[in-house]
Protein backbone atom coordinates (compact mmCIF):
# COMPACT_ATOMS: atom_id res chain seq x y z
CA UNK A 1 0.00 0.00 0.00
CA UNK A 2 1.25 3.50 -0.88
CA UNK A 3 0.10 7.03 -0.05
CA UNK A 4 -1.04 8.69 -3.28
CA UNK A 5 -2.83 11.91 -2.34
CA UNK A 6 -3.37 14.24 0.63
CA UNK A 7 -6.24 16.70 1.08
CA UNK A 8 -6.36 19.53 3.61
CA UNK A 9 -9.69 21.26 4.28
CA UNK A 10 -9.81 24.34 6.56
CA UNK A 11 -12.93 24.45 8.74
CA UNK A 12 -14.19 26.84 11.41
CA UNK A 13 -16.63 25.63 14.08
CA UNK A 14 -18.26 28.24 16.30
CA UNK A 15 -18.28 27.60 20.04
CA UNK A 16 -21.72 27.39 21.59
CA UNK A 17 -20.25 29.44 24.45
CA UNK A 18 -17.18 31.68 24.01
CA UNK A 19 -14.24 30.54 26.10
CA UNK A 20 -11.51 32.52 27.80
CA UNK A 21 -8.14 31.34 26.52
CA UNK A 22 -4.55 32.44 27.08
CA UNK A 23 -4.82 34.71 24.04
CA UNK A 24 -8.15 36.27 25.09
CA UNK A 25 -11.74 35.22 24.46
CA UNK A 26 -12.23 32.66 21.67
CA UNK A 27 -15.55 32.03 19.96
CA UNK A 28 -14.50 29.72 17.14
CA UNK A 29 -12.37 26.61 16.61
CA UNK A 30 -10.30 26.95 13.44
CA UNK A 31 -9.21 23.46 12.43
CA UNK A 32 -7.96 21.44 9.46
CA UNK A 33 -9.58 18.22 8.24
CA UNK A 34 -7.02 15.91 6.59
CA UNK A 35 -7.64 13.01 4.21
CA UNK A 36 -4.77 10.68 3.27
CA UNK A 37 -5.58 8.55 0.21
CA UNK A 38 -3.89 5.28 -0.78
CA UNK A 39 -3.54 3.20 -3.93
CA UNK A 40 -5.77 0.52 -2.39
CA UNK A 41 -8.74 2.85 -2.00
CA UNK A 42 -8.45 3.21 1.78
CA UNK A 43 -8.58 6.78 3.04
CA UNK A 44 -7.48 7.91 6.49
CA UNK A 45 -9.30 10.91 7.95
CA UNK A 46 -9.02 13.12 11.02
CA UNK A 47 -8.85 16.74 12.15
CA UNK A 48 -6.43 18.90 14.09
CA UNK A 49 -8.81 20.32 16.66
CA UNK A 50 -8.66 24.03 17.38
CA UNK A 51 -5.51 25.75 16.17
CA UNK A 52 -4.53 28.15 18.95
CA UNK A 53 -1.22 29.88 18.09
CA UNK A 54 -0.87 31.18 21.66
CA UNK A 55 -0.85 27.59 22.93
CA UNK A 56 0.51 25.37 20.15
CA UNK A 57 2.26 27.94 17.99
CA UNK A 58 0.46 26.72 14.86
CA UNK A 59 -2.44 27.97 12.73
CA UNK A 60 -4.57 26.64 9.90
CA UNK A 61 -2.16 28.22 7.43
CA UNK A 62 1.01 26.85 9.00
CA UNK A 63 -0.46 23.34 9.31
CA UNK A 64 -1.52 23.29 5.68
CA UNK A 65 1.87 24.65 4.61
CA UNK A 66 3.71 21.96 6.56
CA UNK A 67 1.59 19.16 5.09
CA UNK A 68 1.60 20.47 1.51
CA UNK A 69 5.16 21.74 1.27
CA UNK A 70 7.15 19.72 3.80
CA UNK A 71 5.67 16.44 5.09
CA UNK A 72 3.76 15.59 1.92
CA UNK A 73 6.53 15.76 -0.69
CA UNK A 74 9.44 14.88 1.62
CA UNK A 75 7.95 12.13 3.79
CA UNK A 76 4.44 10.96 2.88
CA UNK A 77 3.75 10.62 -0.84
CA UNK A 78 4.76 7.17 -2.09
CA UNK A 79 5.35 5.83 1.45
CA UNK A 80 3.63 2.81 2.99
CA UNK A 81 1.13 4.26 5.53
CA UNK A 82 1.75 1.28 7.84
CA UNK A 83 5.26 2.66 8.53
CA UNK A 84 4.03 5.09 11.16
CA UNK A 85 7.22 5.18 13.24
CA UNK A 86 9.30 5.83 10.11
CA UNK A 87 6.95 8.60 8.97
CA UNK A 88 6.81 10.30 12.38
CA UNK A 89 10.60 10.23 12.57
CA UNK A 90 10.78 11.64 9.04
CA UNK A 91 8.45 14.51 9.94
CA UNK A 92 10.59 15.31 12.98
CA UNK A 93 13.66 15.50 10.76
CA UNK A 94 11.85 17.61 8.17
CA UNK A 95 10.46 20.23 10.59
CA UNK A 96 11.30 21.36 14.11
CA UNK A 97 8.42 21.30 16.62
CA UNK A 98 5.07 21.91 14.79
CA UNK A 99 3.54 18.97 16.64
CA UNK A 100 -0.09 19.72 15.85
CA UNK A 101 0.46 19.33 12.11
CA UNK A 102 2.42 16.12 12.73
CA UNK A 103 -0.32 14.77 15.01
CA UNK A 104 -3.12 14.96 12.45
CA UNK A 105 -0.99 12.93 10.04
CA UNK A 106 -0.38 10.36 12.78
CA UNK A 107 -4.15 10.09 13.41
CA UNK A 108 -4.96 9.56 9.74
CA UNK A 109 -2.23 6.91 9.38
CA UNK A 110 -3.64 4.97 12.33
CA UNK A 111 -7.09 5.27 10.73
CA UNK A 112 -5.76 3.76 7.49
CA UNK A 113 -4.01 0.91 9.28
CA UNK A 114 -7.06 0.06 11.38
CA UNK A 115 -9.34 0.11 8.34
CA UNK A 116 -6.96 -2.05 6.32
CA UNK A 117 -6.75 -4.66 9.10
CA UNK A 118 -10.42 -4.39 10.00
CA UNK A 119 -9.81 -3.50 13.66
CA UNK A 120 -10.32 -0.45 15.91
CA UNK A 121 -7.21 1.68 16.41
CA UNK A 122 -7.08 0.73 20.08
CA UNK A 123 -6.34 -2.85 18.99
CA UNK A 124 -3.25 -1.55 17.16
CA UNK A 125 -2.11 0.12 20.37
CA UNK A 126 -2.29 -2.90 22.67
CA UNK A 127 -5.99 -3.67 22.94
CA UNK A 128 -8.87 -2.40 25.02
CA UNK A 129 -7.55 -1.61 28.51
CA UNK A 130 -10.19 0.94 29.52
CA UNK A 131 -13.75 0.16 28.44
CA UNK A 132 -14.83 3.56 29.71
CA UNK A 133 -12.96 6.55 31.08
CA UNK A 134 -13.84 8.85 33.96
CA UNK A 135 -13.96 12.45 32.82
CA UNK A 136 -13.21 15.85 34.28
CA UNK A 137 -15.11 18.80 32.84
CA UNK A 138 -13.18 21.94 31.89
CA UNK A 139 -15.30 24.92 32.92
CA UNK A 140 -14.84 28.42 31.60
CA UNK A 141 -14.43 31.13 34.22
CA UNK A 142 -17.30 33.40 35.22
CA UNK A 143 -18.79 35.08 38.24
CA UNK A 144 -18.86 33.14 41.48
CA UNK A 145 -22.61 32.61 41.09
CA UNK A 146 -22.29 31.42 37.48
CA UNK A 147 -19.51 28.99 38.32
CA UNK A 148 -21.42 27.58 41.27
CA UNK A 149 -24.56 26.99 39.20
CA UNK A 150 -22.61 25.36 36.38
CA UNK A 151 -20.74 23.14 38.83
CA UNK A 152 -23.99 21.89 40.37
CA UNK A 153 -25.35 21.04 36.92
CA UNK A 154 -22.21 19.13 35.93
CA UNK A 155 -22.12 17.12 39.15
CA UNK A 156 -25.79 16.26 38.62
CA UNK A 157 -24.78 14.94 35.20
CA UNK A 158 -22.18 12.58 36.63
CA UNK A 159 -18.91 14.55 36.73
CA UNK A 160 -16.81 14.05 39.86
CA UNK A 161 -13.94 16.32 38.80
CA UNK A 162 -14.09 19.93 37.56
CA UNK A 163 -11.44 22.34 36.35
CA UNK A 164 -11.58 26.12 36.41
CA UNK A 165 -9.58 28.50 34.25
CA UNK A 166 -7.89 31.11 36.43
CA UNK A 167 -5.34 33.86 35.95
CA UNK A 168 -7.35 36.29 33.81
CA UNK A 169 -8.87 38.06 36.82
CA UNK A 170 -7.45 39.30 40.10
CA UNK A 171 -6.27 36.67 42.56
CA UNK A 172 -9.07 37.66 44.93
CA UNK A 173 -11.71 37.15 42.24
CA UNK A 174 -10.23 33.79 41.30
CA UNK A 175 -10.25 32.69 44.93
CA UNK A 176 -13.88 33.75 45.29
CA UNK A 177 -14.72 31.72 42.17
CA UNK A 178 -12.98 28.59 43.49
CA UNK A 179 -14.64 29.03 46.88
CA UNK A 180 -18.08 29.36 45.29
CA UNK A 181 -17.52 26.18 43.30
CA UNK A 182 -16.43 24.26 46.40
CA UNK A 183 -19.51 25.47 48.31
CA UNK A 184 -21.75 24.48 45.39
CA UNK A 185 -20.42 20.95 44.75
CA UNK A 186 -19.41 19.82 48.24
CA UNK A 187 -16.26 18.24 49.59
CA UNK A 188 -16.17 15.03 47.51
CA UNK A 189 -15.79 16.58 44.04
CA UNK A 190 -12.26 17.17 42.80
CA UNK A 191 -11.54 20.80 41.89
CA UNK A 192 -8.58 21.76 39.73
CA UNK A 193 -7.31 25.10 38.44
CA UNK A 194 -5.51 25.88 35.20
CA UNK A 195 -3.56 29.12 34.81
CA UNK A 196 -2.06 28.38 31.36
CA UNK A 197 1.20 29.84 32.64
CA UNK A 198 -0.45 33.21 33.27
CA UNK A 199 1.01 34.04 36.67
CA UNK A 200 4.48 34.91 37.80
CA UNK A 201 5.92 32.92 40.70
CA UNK A 202 4.82 35.37 43.42
CA UNK A 203 1.22 35.48 42.14
CA UNK A 204 1.07 31.70 41.92
CA UNK A 205 2.45 31.35 45.44
CA UNK A 206 -0.09 33.83 46.83
CA UNK A 207 -3.04 32.09 45.14
CA UNK A 208 -2.06 28.54 46.02
CA UNK A 209 -1.35 29.32 49.68
CA UNK A 210 -4.87 30.73 49.99
CA UNK A 211 -6.52 28.06 47.81
CA UNK A 212 -5.31 25.21 50.02
CA UNK A 213 -8.40 25.72 52.19
CA UNK A 214 -10.56 24.69 49.22
CA UNK A 215 -8.77 21.33 48.95
CA UNK A 216 -7.55 21.71 45.36
CA UNK A 217 -6.85 18.42 43.65
CA UNK A 218 -4.13 20.02 41.53
CA UNK A 219 -2.86 23.24 39.98
CA UNK A 220 -2.06 23.09 36.28
CA UNK A 221 0.78 25.19 34.85
CA UNK A 222 0.63 28.05 37.37
CA UNK A 223 3.76 29.76 35.96
CA UNK A 224 5.11 30.24 32.40
CA UNK A 225 6.25 27.17 30.46
CA UNK A 226 9.93 28.15 30.66
CA UNK A 227 9.92 28.55 34.45
CA UNK A 228 10.72 24.99 35.50
CA UNK A 229 12.53 26.24 38.59
CA UNK A 230 9.38 28.17 39.53
CA UNK A 231 7.34 24.97 39.35
CA UNK A 232 9.87 23.23 41.57
CA UNK A 233 9.83 26.06 44.15
CA UNK A 234 6.03 26.01 44.27
CA UNK A 235 6.05 22.25 44.90
CA UNK A 236 8.21 22.83 47.95
CA UNK A 237 6.15 25.77 49.24
CA UNK A 238 2.50 24.74 48.88
CA UNK A 239 0.34 21.72 49.69
CA UNK A 240 -1.28 21.57 46.25
CA UNK A 241 -0.03 19.07 43.64
CA UNK A 242 1.61 20.81 40.66
CA UNK A 243 1.05 19.46 37.14
CA UNK A 244 2.88 20.67 34.03
CA UNK A 245 1.13 21.26 30.71
CA UNK A 246 2.83 23.84 28.50
CA UNK A 247 6.17 22.97 30.13
CA UNK A 248 5.73 19.33 29.04
CA UNK A 249 5.55 19.33 25.25
CA UNK A 250 8.54 17.48 23.81
CA UNK A 251 9.59 14.16 25.34
CA UNK A 252 12.85 15.63 26.63
CA UNK A 253 10.82 18.26 28.53
CA UNK A 254 9.52 15.48 30.77
CA UNK A 255 13.07 14.43 31.60
CA UNK A 256 14.01 17.99 32.55
CA UNK A 257 10.96 18.31 34.81
CA UNK A 258 11.71 14.97 36.46
CA UNK A 259 15.38 15.77 36.93
CA UNK A 260 14.46 18.97 38.80
CA UNK A 261 11.71 17.25 40.80
CA UNK A 262 9.43 20.03 39.57
CA UNK A 263 6.03 18.34 39.20
CA UNK A 264 3.57 15.89 40.71
CA UNK A 265 2.12 14.92 37.33
CA UNK A 266 1.68 15.87 33.70
CA UNK A 267 -1.00 17.16 31.37
CA UNK A 268 -0.92 15.63 27.92
CA UNK A 269 -2.63 16.79 24.78
CA UNK A 270 -2.15 14.28 21.99
CA UNK A 271 -1.59 17.04 19.39
CA UNK A 272 0.84 18.78 21.74
CA UNK A 273 2.89 15.58 21.95
CA UNK A 274 2.76 15.10 18.17
CA UNK A 275 0.24 12.26 17.81
CA UNK A 276 -0.72 8.88 19.21
CA UNK A 277 2.70 7.26 18.74
CA UNK A 278 4.52 9.98 20.67
CA UNK A 279 1.78 10.13 23.30
CA UNK A 280 2.39 6.47 24.12
CA UNK A 281 6.05 7.32 24.71
CA UNK A 282 5.04 10.35 26.79
CA UNK A 283 2.96 8.17 29.10
CA UNK A 284 5.72 5.56 29.36
CA UNK A 285 8.11 8.17 30.72
CA UNK A 286 5.56 9.42 33.24
CA UNK A 287 4.62 5.88 34.27
CA UNK A 288 8.26 4.99 34.83
CA UNK A 289 8.39 7.88 37.31
CA UNK A 290 5.10 6.82 38.92
CA UNK A 291 3.37 10.09 37.94
CA UNK A 292 -0.20 10.44 36.76
CA UNK A 293 -1.08 11.88 33.34
CA UNK A 294 -4.29 13.74 32.56
CA UNK A 295 -5.21 14.10 28.88
CA UNK A 296 -6.91 17.19 27.51
CA UNK A 297 -7.88 18.21 24.00
CA UNK A 298 -7.80 21.10 21.55
CA UNK A 299 -11.61 21.52 21.60
CA UNK A 300 -12.23 19.25 18.67
CA UNK A 301 -15.31 17.72 17.07
CA UNK A 302 -16.31 14.09 17.33
CA UNK A 303 -13.80 13.40 14.55
CA UNK A 304 -10.73 14.58 16.44
CA UNK A 305 -12.09 13.25 19.72
CA UNK A 306 -12.05 9.73 18.28
CA UNK A 307 -8.25 9.74 18.05
CA UNK A 308 -8.00 10.73 21.74
CA UNK A 309 -10.54 8.08 22.71
CA UNK A 310 -8.62 5.21 21.09
CA UNK A 311 -5.36 6.29 22.71
CA UNK A 312 -7.02 6.52 26.13
CA UNK A 313 -8.86 3.22 25.69
CA UNK A 314 -5.64 1.36 24.93
CA UNK A 315 -3.41 2.97 27.57
CA UNK A 316 -4.05 1.32 30.94
CA UNK A 317 -2.21 4.01 32.92
CA UNK A 318 -4.69 6.64 31.71
CA UNK A 319 -7.58 4.84 33.40
CA UNK A 320 -6.20 5.62 36.85
CA UNK A 321 -7.24 9.29 36.87
CA UNK A 322 -9.97 11.43 35.33
CA UNK A 323 -9.34 12.60 31.79
CA UNK A 324 -10.28 15.86 30.07
CA UNK A 325 -10.73 14.56 26.53
CA UNK A 326 -14.13 16.25 26.22
CA UNK A 327 -13.69 18.20 22.97
CA UNK A 328 -17.26 18.01 21.64
CA UNK A 329 -18.71 18.76 25.08
CA UNK A 330 -16.76 22.03 25.27
CA UNK A 331 -17.39 22.82 21.61
CA UNK A 332 -21.16 22.50 21.96
CA UNK A 333 -21.39 23.34 25.70
CA UNK A 334 -23.26 20.15 26.62
CA UNK A 335 -22.75 17.62 29.47
CA UNK A 336 -23.18 14.51 27.28
CA UNK A 337 -23.99 13.33 23.76
CA UNK A 338 -26.87 11.04 24.75
CA UNK A 339 -29.43 13.48 26.10
CA UNK A 340 -28.33 15.94 23.39
CA UNK A 341 -27.50 13.89 20.26
CA UNK A 342 -25.29 15.75 17.80
CA UNK A 343 -26.42 15.66 14.17
CA UNK A 344 -24.30 18.45 12.71
CA UNK A 345 -20.77 17.44 13.66
CA UNK A 346 -17.72 16.61 11.52
CA UNK A 347 -18.31 12.99 12.54
CA UNK A 348 -21.55 11.33 11.49
CA UNK A 349 -21.73 9.30 14.69
CA UNK A 350 -20.26 11.19 17.63
CA UNK A 351 -18.62 9.32 20.50
CA UNK A 352 -20.73 8.39 23.50
CA UNK A 353 -20.21 10.75 26.41
CA UNK A 354 -22.61 9.89 29.23
CA UNK A 355 -22.78 10.16 33.00
CA UNK A 356 -19.31 11.68 33.27
CA UNK A 357 -17.71 8.90 31.22
CA UNK A 358 -16.28 8.54 27.71
CA UNK A 359 -16.88 5.28 25.82
CA UNK A 360 -14.41 4.50 22.98
CA UNK A 361 -15.85 3.90 19.50
CA UNK A 362 -15.90 0.52 17.83
CA UNK A 363 -15.45 -0.15 14.15
CA UNK A 364 -12.36 -0.28 11.95
CA UNK A 365 -9.83 2.51 12.20
CA UNK A 366 -10.95 5.47 14.28
CA UNK A 367 -14.50 4.15 14.06
CA UNK A 368 -16.06 7.39 12.82
CA UNK A 369 -17.29 8.46 9.41
CA UNK A 370 -16.68 11.92 8.01
CA UNK A 371 -19.78 14.10 7.67
CA UNK A 372 -19.10 15.67 4.28
CA UNK A 373 -22.12 17.99 4.57
CA UNK A 374 -20.76 19.43 7.82
CA UNK A 375 -17.31 19.83 6.27
CA UNK A 376 -18.84 22.01 3.56
CA UNK A 377 -20.97 23.93 6.05
CA UNK A 378 -18.00 24.72 8.31
CA UNK A 379 -15.62 25.66 5.48
CA UNK A 380 -13.46 28.57 6.63
CA UNK A 381 -14.45 31.74 4.74
CA UNK A 382 -11.78 32.96 2.35
CA UNK A 383 -9.69 29.78 2.48
CA UNK A 384 -9.71 26.93 0.00
CA UNK A 385 -9.02 23.21 0.38
CA UNK A 386 -5.71 21.93 -1.03
CA UNK A 387 -4.69 18.67 -2.71
CA UNK A 388 -1.24 17.26 -3.35
CA UNK A 389 -0.50 14.03 -5.21
CA UNK A 390 -2.82 12.17 -7.57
Amino acid sequence: MKITKIECIPVSMRFAKPMKMGGGVADCADAVVVKIHTDEGITGICETGDTSPWYMGESQDSIMHNINKVYGPQVLLGEDPFNIEKIVTGMDKAAKLNNQSKAVIDYALHDIKGKALGVPVYQLLGGLSNEKLRLAFVMSSGTAAEVGAEGKMLVKNGFKALKLKVGAKSIEEDLDMVGALRDAVGKDVKIMTDTNGGWNYLQALQFLKEAVKYNLFLSEQPVPRWDIDGLARLRRKVDVPIFADESAAELNDLLKLLQRDAVDGFFLKVPKAGGILKSQKFVSIAQAAGLMVMCGCMIDSGLGAAANAHFLAATEWMGKIEQEAIGPLNLYNIPDTVSTPLKNDLAKKVLRYEGGYLYPPDGPGLGVELNEAAVKQFATPGKSPTVIGK
